[in-house]
């Protein structure tokens, strides 16, 4: 087994996620994964990620997202307007009705899922998905389609030529990017909302950001990492602009870590985790993570 230690801030519920989807993404690449917080030094948290293998998760993930490609996927047996580059899938993670546009008639691409590939292997996106027995988190609305978001976390938004995305930060990686990959960050585009160094609110600072054509800055790896984790968990929905997560301190399988984001203390001490609350603004349409607040 090869170990990583990640350090990440718990009050980020994007940076939890995220840890989240190392696990899964390690999983799939390397075999075996496990996780879990280390709080031995509160000023200095840390994620603890093993899996099989020589290299250390962290760094296969990695440039595994930096080698990625995007392919959207349908579902079989049903014939919609999907795009010529499109692939089929067997295991369709939703009811095609997740499919159909507003006026629950025709069916519509722009909520197809997706597939980050590299080689032989491959991860699913599709937390923005209605239809299956999870709680849908998709944060963004509007005109705004989740493949294009995930493109924009990879290859930056190419409507806004200062922004960029994870393929070409990762090609400045250095070691101490390595021993802090979730610090660095850059201007971004349109993007998931899961990083809450991105979150604003227009009311707070008296003015909207995306009329004004001002990036905030976040990190899309974070983005990119969240959207892995969610994929077969969910937070606590306390109410539509609400949610609740939870850190474990001890070293856990990856099957039982999805369980522990939102009910660790259905298998461990209450001592043994930590719970955050984290708002998600006001907008009825458009949401994002904003920082959370410990729960005692």
């Amino acid at each position: 087994m090869a170990e990583s230690l990640i350090p990440v801030d718990l009050y980020n519920p994007g940076q939890v996620l995220a840890c989240l989807g190392l696990l899964e993404a390690a999983d799939v690449l390397c075999g075996n994964a496990e996780g879990g917080f280390d709080l031995s030094n509160e000023t200095s948290v840390r994620f603890r990620l093993n899996a099989t293998g020589n290299q250390k998760p962290l760094e296969t993930v990695l440039k595994f997202l930096a080698g990625a490609e995007i392919m959207i996927v349908y579902p079989a047996g049903i014939e919609g307007p999907w795009p010529n580059s499109s692939e089929l899938s067997e295991e369709f993670p939703a009811s095609y009705t997740a499919l159909k546009k507003s006026d629950g008639k025709a069916l519509s691409a722009a909520s197809l899922p997706a597939r980050l590939k590299c080689g032989s292997k491959s991860v699913q996106i599709s937390h923005w998905l209605k239809g299956d027995e999870r709680q849908t988190f998709k944060l963004f609305a509007g005109q705004q389609v989740g493949t294009q978001l995930l493109a924009n976390m990879l290859d930056g938004d190419r409507k806004k030529n200062v922004s960029k995305g994870f393929k070409e930060i990762f090609q400045r990686f250095d070691e101490a990017d390595f021993d802090d990959p979730f610090s660095v960050v850059c201007a971004v585009g349109g993007r998931f909302g899961f990083d809450a160094r991105g979150g604003w609110d227009a009311l707070r600072i008296g003015t909207s950001l995306d009329k004004q054509g001002i990036l905030v800055s976040a990190a899309p790896h974070v983005e990119l990492l969240a959207a892995i984790g969610l994929e077969n968990t969910r937070p606590n929905f306390l109410s539509t602009y609400e949610i609740q997560y939870a850190a474990w301190l001890e070293l856990l399988p990856l099957t039982l870590c999805r369980v522990a984001l939102f009910a660790p203390d259905t298998f461990l001490l209450r001592d043994q985790c930590r719970f955050f609350r984290a708002h998600l603004g006001n907008d009825k349409q458009y949401k994002e993570c904003f920082f959370a607040e410990l729960e005692e």
